[in-house]
């Protein structure tokens, strides 16, 4: 007679859950245990990839694993950043659909559950962002998926609101949170992972933007939760990244005539970013600095990146950019425009990049 439990042990996950930690050893327990916990979701595999952490955080998923757990651990030998964290897990992963998540994430039983079943009803979902809640205050919103700028800033979409707020039906939004967002397979396949050049931060943004131009829709769910613990802040390592990355995903997306409708809003938010440096001091006017040289020097590799997204665009960048933001979130920048001293959450070991 056939093991029937055994059966079911055999079967392929539906989805592939990749998480990326970096000297995680404060989080990565609590995101692991709310992934055992869920025994609501469809059938999924976990991978946890260790960008070289130096605060021997891999060791817990060590632990897991002596316990017999079902868990994939890759260690790198070097940090790879966010994105290349999660190319280095893609070619282990079998599922269906794959999950990325931060390692300072807490998902709610079953929140994978209204996720698949959307991208089956929804052909057009490129990728899909569950509701993410601040962990520290859970009736409050970390983000909506994104609001993406047509300059490429990305906000947190309603940052700081109740969540009885929103409902709970699905929200089309014009952008995914990096921190938790389920894409398909055959989606990321086709566009050949994640872009490494970014490093780290403005992945989220940089994603929705080319797959809303390969006519694929975003949106979030509201019945799928995930608790980050997250705070809004900059330092400016951050910022060099942040910039680099949105300026060179520009020139690699948009066409000239793009670039023509947005002058009025390029050199506004050109104005604002260098207003907010000032305003910051010397380290982020170097920081600034930095990420335009830092896109000179990358201006080979931008022009293969635009050759690449013609290939991959079926829609105009008017009908992308009309489905963006044209108005800025002016209560995140004025809290981080009000932010003092050196942050608190700059990563342990700092980032391995020079200003």
């Amino acid at each position: 007679m056939t093991d029937l439990f055994n059966l079911e042990e055999k079967l392929e996950p539906i989805v592939s859950i990749i998480v990326v930690n970096y000297n995680g050893h404060q989080h990565l327990a609590d995101c692991l245990d709310s992934l055992y916990e869920d025994n609501l979701s469809p059938r999924f595999e976990i991978i946890v990839v260790d960008n070289a952490s130096i605060d021997n955080s891999w060791k817990i998923v060590d632990r897991y694993l002596q316990l017999g757990k079902s868990l994939t651990l890759l260690r790198s030998d070097r940090n790879r950043g966010y994105s290349g964290g999660v190319n280095f897990a893609f070619p282990q992963t079998t599922g269906e659909f794959i999950a990325v998540l931060n390692m300072d994430t807490i998902v709610s039983p079953g929140w994978l559950s209204s996720v698949v079943n959307f991208f089956e009803s929804h052909p057009d979902a490129g990728a899909v962002s569950p509701l993410m809640l601040l962990n520290g205050d859970p009736e409050r919103i970390n983000a909506i998926g994104q609001s993406v700028h047509v300059t490429a800033l990305g906000f947190n979409r309603g940052l700081g609101k109740l969540r009885s707020e929103i409902g709970h039906k699905p929200i089309r939004v014009s952008g995914i949170q990096g921190g938790a967002f389920v894409i398909r397979r055959s989606v990321l396949e086709q566009i050949g992972g994640l872009d490494e050049v970014g490093f780290l931060y403005h992945e989220d943004v940089d994603i929705s933007w080319q797959l809303q131009l390969m006519g694929y829709e975003l949106y979030c769910l509201p019945v799928s939760i995930v608790y980050h613990d997250y705070a809004l802040t900059m330092y400016p390592e951050k910022l060099y990244l942040l910039e680099r990355n949105r300026v060179a995903m520009l020139l690699g997306n948009l066409e000239p005539i793009g670039f023509l409708v947005l002058i009025p809003w390029l050199f506004f938010t050109e104005f604002m970013m260098w207003g907010y440096c000032l305003l910051r001091g010397r380290n982020y006017l170097i920081a600034k600095a930095a990420s335009c040289r830092w896109v000179y020097k990358q201006r080979e590799y931008i022009l293969l990146r635009r050759q690449f997204v013609r290939l991959l665009r079926r829609r105009s960048d008017w009908q992308v950019l009309r489905n963006l933001s044209w108005g800025y979130a002016w209560d995140q920048f004025i809290t981080l425009g009000r932010e003092r001293g050196r942050s608190k959450r700059e990563p342990r070991g700092g980032i391995p990049v020079e200003l």
